[in-house]
């Protein structure tokens, strides 16, 4: 099942497609922020086994259409916040 996640920026042609990047997310479903290393993409047809990717501009406004995102890895100890209800 494919999963979503969101992210944050202020231009969204700083964030490079189609290479690997590092890239801070949160899992929509749980509210968790990671930092992975990851692929991207704005045509989720260029990575039809990837996850859903909202991007959202930093005053909050999201990108009307979903790009895809490959999880390849997390990038532990950059970026630590719990899911919501967790101690």
């Amino acid at each position: 099942m494919a999963r979503e996640y969101d992210t944050y920026t202020d231009d969204v042609s700083t964030i490079k497609e189609g290479v690997e990047i590092t890239i801070a997310i949160r899992e929509t479903d749980i509210y968790r922020t990671r930092v992975v290393k990851a692929i991207v993409s704005s045509n989720k047809k260029a990575l039809p086994d990837g996850d859903t990717l909202w991007v959202r501009y930093n005053l909050g406004p999201l990108r009307p259409e979903p790009w895809a995102i490959k999880i390849l890895a997390d990038v532990p100890g950059l970026l630590i916040k719990k899911a919501v209800g967790d101690q």
